[in-house]
């Protein structure tokens, strides 16, 4: 495997730049870190183009709505942020969600759940499952179509993807597909990729082991909780349609690949796709690299495909 050239030329402008690793510290200064390297780089012009951007708060928790370009009922993706479940926001992957939006043509509901450690295990899976209910329950008198609701995430988002999912099938939730872009799924192995990607890669073995902390701690149990470890669901047949896309460089790419070998067992339609010169998270860096766009525009389109969504036209 061969590390991407623009993608090469961003991980050795950090190591020039001296930059800390993005998990170490606090986690207000992990959150400051991330909010900084986000904003600074920002370019609100080249956004892609929705319809309105809504914020909204239900029982306590906020939401981002992003309304597509085009008018009718349309699909609804029910997207959570990356972030080790510390740190991250809808505000900061905005970005993400419009273009979501505009490229399927879909409503997007951006949830910003409660983080750890001020809010531990289940505080974020509880506020996902609320999300998928409200957006369930009130997305039709928006403009939305409740019958073509997907979810999507990223590292730990995608983790939050996959619980819901989960809950969505035990609790009779119609989910029309999943999209899982470099999911954390298993918090009780430590799958090869964990030391092939030790380091140098962005996210480090040493991410991993301060997010385990934050998330499950010392509870072995939790670890083995299918609502922190969906890949260790007994049965993870009859949940939605997945897509799950990987990164070859990251640590947490054989996660991905057994979750969804695991659904594939199970009977659940699932597309892998693995992306052997990119880095986690590339799904929220599509500027990082021609290829991590394409990989991008690849997995929504797929993830279209379950909603059975238009393509924005404008």
């Amino acid at each position: 495997m061969t590390l991407d050239p623009d993608v090469a030329g961003f991980l050795s402008a950090l190591r020039s730049a001296g930059a800390p690793p993005g998990f170490s510290g606090a986690p207000d200064e992990m959150r400051e870190r991330m909010r900084n390297a986000i904003e600074s780089t920002w370019d609100p012009a080249g956004f892609a183009p929705v319809k309105s951007v809504d914020d909204i708060v239900v029982d306590g928790l906020r939401l981002k709505v992003v309304r597509p370009l085009a008018d009718g009922p349309a699909p609804t993706v029910l997207y959570f942020h990356p972030g080790g479940f510390i740190m991250g926001s809808a505000h900061l992957m905005q970005d993400v969600a419009r273009r979501l939006a505009h490229d399927l043509g879909a409503w997007v509901v951006s949830v910003d759940y409660r983080l750890v450690p001020e809010h531990p295990f289940p505080a974020a899976v509880e506020d996902a499952a609320a999300a998928l209910r409200w957006t369930v329950d009130s997305i039709g008198d928006l403009g939305g179509d409740p019958a073509r609701i997907g979810l999507a995430g990223e590292s730990s988002g995608a983790n939050l993807a996959a619980v819901t999912a989960l809950w969505a099938r035990d609790a009779g939730v119609p989910v029309a597909g999943q999209l899982l872009a470099c999911p954390v799924t298993n918090f009780a192995a430590r799958y090869p990729s964990v030391d092939e990607n030790a380091e140098g890669h962005f996210l480090t073995r040493d991410d991993l082991a301060v997010i385990r902390w934050h998330y499950v701690g010392d509870d072995e149990a939790r670890a083995l909780d299918p609502r922190v470890s969906p890949a260790l669901a007994t049965d993870p047949g009859g949940v939605a349609p997945a897509v799950v896309g990987v990164a070859g460089f990251d640590p947490l790419r054989d996660d991905g690949i057994v979750h969804a070998a695991r659904l594939l067992e199970a009977g659940v339609p699932t597309a892998l796709r693995v992306y052997p010169g990119l880095i986690h998270p590339f799904f929220g860096m599509p500027g990082l690299s021609p290829a991590a766009d394409a990989a991008v525009t690849e997995l929504t389109g797929l993830l279209g495909d379950l909603l059975g969504g238009t393509e924005e036209t404008a």
